[in-house]
């Protein structure tokens, strides 16, 4: 080993455990900026390869602040890890499809150096393994909000309701599969204008399912930032705020999904894909639980009802006996028709083709008779511009319910029926203080009301 690389070993900084880090994109290398991190919990900051600084990542250690290196395909990628490692930064972070000699290279140098390596590659090739490493991701992500049509009205998802750009059903399937930390990259969109909701949009829609965004600014919106602009630093302190919330309830997060109905699938079927029947499904307020193909056991449907099997002709003769076995046990099973068959993804590929939506639409309307109006957890009324995600332990003993609201403005007098009775109701926003919810009897259960909501919330309900 080099005598340089040797000593940057050596004196590499102790950093915080990945599970821990929250992430932000950092376009400048003067350390002056570092005082905007004051109080905030972003506690990694990435940095493009034109502005890696050791006097830079010396006063980011100052304030226990990691600091990795942003790699894009171009140039031989080992070398420039190489000069990363050697201005003293902690690792790097390979942003987009690169050759997989590389890649390897790569991980194994900073292992052996005890630096941390994260690969954002294709989605269609997100490792999710057990062996993977501590950090998982992609590069490919979208950009969270209501979809306006060319003529200014929202799009319509196959289930009616407007539809919302989204990452949360990819998410869900990938949080199924593995428990490794997520994080999803994903810049503003090119030539608009991005307000404050939408930044917060992207961080709610990502954690409500126990991933993590990589904060990244538009230009403009740093530029006014790192000159102490007013409204800049008021928006970056919400900003500040609504991270901190997800963090201080990140056990929260890492609750298994619960409600009861089912969907088993794979990458092969689409489960990487954003527009998936997991999305159409949460766009209904439909509590979920994806399971993966190498997960699909007895215990998968404890707490389920009913169960959607996108690609039946893919699983194996045990998988195929533990669906029959669930539906001997009083379960109901949603099987594809026999020449149904979504095609198998590309590796680059990140939203549904238009093509494969109208086949998804076959399946939704099967999807929607079987559920029909049934409460199969939660269900929400006044919330077509939110979504949701329901996780709580199989016991059943306290629900929590994730409400991410996507558009601009509060949505108020919004209604949930809760599935079974809960005698004691709070809710969590990251903008007041929690507030007791009062309970009444329902035809399902328990019903609360909910005041306002402005962009996230988290209810807890317990028995």
């Amino acid at each position: 080993m080099p005598l340089l690389l040797l000593l940057a070993a050596i004196t590499t900084f102790a950093a915080t455990p990945p599970s821990q880090l929250v992430p932000a994109r950092w376009p400048s290398a003067n350390p002056a900026t570092l005082a905007l991190l004051t109080d905030s919990p972003i506690n990694c900051l990435l940095i493009p390869e034109a502005n890696w600084s050791s006097a830079f990542t010396r006063s980011a250690h100052t304030k226990n602040i990691t600091v990795l290196a942003i790699l894009q395909p171009g140039p031989l990628a080992p070398p420039r890890a190489r000069r990363a490692v050697d201005l003293g930064l902690d690792g790097v972070v390979l942003e987009g499809d690169f050759p997989p000699a590389e890649s390897n290279s790569i991980r194994t140098e900073l292992t052996q150096l005890s630096r941390l390596s994260v690969e954002l590659g294709l989605r269609g090739r997100i490792p999710l393994s057990p062996n993977a490493p501590a950090i998982i991701g992609t590069f490919q992500g979208v950009w969270a909000g209501l979809n306006p049509h060319e003529e200014g009205a929202a799009h319509a998802a196959p289930s009616g309701a407007p539809w919302i750009d989204t990452n949360a059903g990819f998410l869900r399937f990938v949080r199924a599969a593995t428990k490794k930390t997520f994080w999803l990259s994903a810049a503003p969109p090119p030539k608009s204008i991005i307000n404050l909701p939408r930044y917060l949009q992207m961080i709610s829609d990502t954690a409500m399912v126990g991933a993590r965004w990589i904060l990244s600014f538009e230009e403009d919106f740093f530029t006014r930032l790192a000159a102490s602009e007013t409204k800049a630093l008021k928006d970056f302190a919400r900003i500040n705020q609504l991270l901190a919330f997800f963090e201080k309830n990140r056990e929260l997060q890492n609750l298994p999904p619960y409600g009861q109905l089912a969907v088993v699938g794979d990458v092969g079927s689409g489960a990487l894909l954003s527009g998936s029947v997991l999305d159409m499904i949460t766009v209904k307020h439909t509590p979920v639980r994806p399971v993966p193909f190498n997960s699909i056991a007895a215990a998968s449907f404890d707490q389920a009802k009913m169960a959607v099997n996108v690609d039946p002709k893919s699983l194996d003769a045990k998988q195929q006996q533990v669906l029959k076995d669930f539906t001997r046990s009083g379960g109901t099973v949603l099987t594809a028709p026999p020449d149904w068959r979504m095609p198998v993804p590309r590796a680059d590929q990140i939203v549904t083709d238009p093509e494969d939506v109208k086949k998804l639409d076959q399946i939704w309307k099967e999807v929607n008779s079987m559920t029909g109006r049934r409460n199969l957890g939660v269900r929400l009324f006044n919330v077509s511009s939110m979504l949701s995600n329901m996780l709580g332990p199989a016991d059943g003993s306290k629900v929590v319910v994730f409400l991410v609201n996507y558009s601009d403005f509060p949505v108020d007098t919004i209604a949930v029926h809760l599935l079974g009775k809960y005698s004691k109701a709070t809710i969590y926003w990251p903008e007041r203080p929690p507030k007791s919810l009062s309970t009444y009897e329902n035809e399902d259960g328990s019903g609360l009301d909910i005041d306002i909501l402005e962009t996230t919330a988290i209810l807890i309900a317990e028995k």
